[in-house]
């Protein structure tokens, strides 16, 4: 089977596990060093509840406004660290390409070409992506808590982890709680904020819908 990832049919599903072995390798090299990809011990530890005990919406689980919030909430994005679900996406869009190519092949003699085979196992990969990633970040140690609500995040001091903050465009933020335990959001800038890159830190505020709104800490 692993014969045929060599074959053009097959090179979009070798693509991707080839780049989830790159992350894998880099996370262990991360790793020996004392540091790691996803998350690290150092992000700033501030016990700042400015906002979170104003809001009344206990159940509010929105990380992004719009529609586009209620599509990374069903993708499972902001779950947990996002290179643990873009590792998973990866992983399931080549293992159905490994196992469904070989076995149409088997079955009608030919494989699909490479661009329709990918179209069709995309799906496939973002409900793995859903379903397993939401698995491995709660089994992830200091992924996720219990002890204090979502609603009790805001005030809380973060830094930019993946993407830049735009207002149609949230990025992931890790912060910490006050029992140490990393949390991982979709945040966009607050109103009057420039976009917000990478590797920012920030003050992070909830709002009364939900959302997570973020001020560099320069500002």
């Amino acid at each position: 089977m692993l014969d045929s990832l060599t074959l053009p049919e097959m090179l979009p599903f070798a693509t991707a596990l080839g780049l989830f072995a790159g992350l894998l390798l880099l996370e262990i090299i991360a790793l020996i060093f004392g540091a790691s990809l996803i998350g690290d011990a150092g992000s700033p530890d501030v016990d700042l509840d400015l906002a979170g005990d104003f809001d009344t919406d206990l159940d509010a689980e929105i990380d992004a406004p719009g529609a586009a919030g209620g599509w990374l909430s069903w993708l499972g994005i902001g779950r947990g660290p996002f290179l643990i679900w873009f590792a998973t996406v990866l992983v399931g869009f080549g293992l159905t390409g490994l196992i469904g190519q070989p076995a149409l092949n088997a079955t009608f003699g030919a494989m699909l070409p490479a661009t329709l085979a990918g179209l069709l196992a995309l799906p496939v990969a973002l409900i793995f992506g859903r379903e397993v990633g939401a698995v491995v970040a709660h089994l992830m140690p200091k992924s996720e808590t219990s002890a204090i609500s979502r609603r009790r995040l805001g005030g809380q001091v973060g830094v930019i982890t993946q993407g830049t903050a735009r207002l149609d465009s949230p990025a992931e933020a890790r912060l910490r709680d006050r029992h140490g335990n990393l949390h991982y959001v979709r945040v966009i800038p607050a109103a009057g904020e420039a976009p917000i890159p990478q590797g920012t830190d920030e003050l992070i505020l909830r709002a009364g819908d939900g959302t997570f709104t973020a001020t560099p800490l320069a500002d």
